[in-house]
């Protein structure tokens, strides 16, 4: 059922209500839309996608002084915001290459779609090192203690690939090698 809309104003049916509404025009609506037509609409500039809204800086927890409630309270809103970006642009990297894969096909993907395999990887990797294997009831304080003792990890050891590169590598390879050894069906003529 339709929501029933509000009764327009007729002119002609009642001389007072006539010069009521024309009173009431002439006084009170004509000077808001000159205003806003000559003011509002030439200086508010082009309109922006809601998409790229950009976010006021907030402190990170080491800014943070150590009494300050507040801003230990905007970092962790922060950190959960930037959280939920990343594994929102995992699950958009994820569904390009299924939607690559079903595209090219399961052989022809392992060429054609390269790299959107490899932007998938990254990210993964880059979540993983930032937010994985903290625990379920995780804050931003566990965050920065984990990229702390990450950083200090990696002085002690520059020579280990933690993103795990040449595992990935190797596996394509195989996988590669693996279907160049599947023997294709003969042609007909």
């Amino acid at each position: 059922m339709p929501e029933p809309t509000p009764e327009e104003y007729v002119r002609g049916l009642n001389k007072w209500s006539d010069i009521g509404y024309t009173t009431l025009d002439t006084l009170y609506l004509r000077p808001v839309r000159w205003f806003h037509r000559n003011f509002v609409e030439r200086f508010r500039g082009p309109a922006y996608p809601y998409y790229h809204r950009k976010f006021s800086p907030v402190k990170t927890i080491d800014e943070c002084e150590i009494e300050d409630q507040v801003c230990f309270y905007e970092a962790e809103m922060a950190f959960l915001r930037d959280r939920r970006i990343d594994t929102m642009i995992i699950e958009i990297l994820q569904d390009r290459l299924s939607r690559c894969v079903v595209h090219e096909g399961r052989i022809d993907a392992l060429d054609k779609c390269a790299k959107e395999k490899d932007d998938l990887f990254e990210s993964h990797a880059n979540w993983y090192q930032k937010y994985g294997e903290m625990g379920a009831p995780h804050s931003c304080i566990d965050a920065y203690m984990k990229q702390k003792h990450h950083m200090i990890w990696m002085r002690r050891h520059p020579e280990v690939d933690l993103k795990g590169w040449a595992v990935e590598r190797e596996s394509e390879r195989k996988t590669k090698d693996y279907i160049k050894s599947i023997p294709m069906p003969m042609e007909f003529r």
